[in-house]
């Protein structure tokens, strides 16, 4: 009987064993997924970050187009009413019956601008301020390599702080 109860406590050892055997297991995998959590945390928090970086890049742009395109509506209206102020080669009718409907004026006064465009002169322009603003730009990204701020930038080069940043962070990432 002896032999029983020893067999017995044996075996009860053995049983106890392997249960601490497979809690110690248990624990293990619990920290090995705590750990891969904390990393998946950590990638999404930086991906959250990026994120938000991008939607702040994206919302100065948008904010730098839409005063961009307020500056070109400002040119275009006062183009027009220098057009209109001015008379137009041949074409006078509209200064002399300026109680005729809007639209008419308006139609004449765009055909005059047209007799004022020259072509080449017009897209060189174009050109030549895309080049001057790409300078601008480059030079940009070089003060801020200097270690200048954005707000010292903006103001020794004359344009926004949005420009200035957007200028710092497109341009910055094609010289890399």
């Amino acid at each position: 009987m002896d032999a029983y109860v020893i067999l017995f406590i044996f075996f009860g050892l053995i049983l106890i064993l392997w249960v601490f055997r497979s809690i110690k297991k248990d624990i293990e995998r619990g920290e090995k997924i705590l750990h891969e959590a904390e990393k998946a945390q950590k990638i999404l928090s930086q991906l959250l970050n990026e994120a938000i970086e991008t939607i702040e890049e994206l919302d100065s742009f948008g904010e730098y187009i839409i005063e961009r395109i307020e500056n070109k509506v400002k040119w275009a209206k006062s183009e027009i009413l220098d057009i209109e102020a001015s008379p137009i080669k041949g074409n006078t009718e509209h200064l002399k019956t300026e109680e005729k409907d809007e639209k008419t004026a308006e139609t004449k006064s765009y055909a005059g601008k047209e007799d004022y465009i020259e072509p080449g002169k017009d897209m060189q322009k174009d050109e030549n301020k895309k080049r001057s603003k790409e300078e601008l730009y480059k030079k940009a990204v070089e003060l801020y390599k200097q270690g200048y701020t954005v707000e010292q930038i903006a103001s020794s080069l004359n344009i926004g702080k949005g420009e200035a940043k957007l200028a710092i962070r497109i341009v910055g990432r094609e010289s890399i």
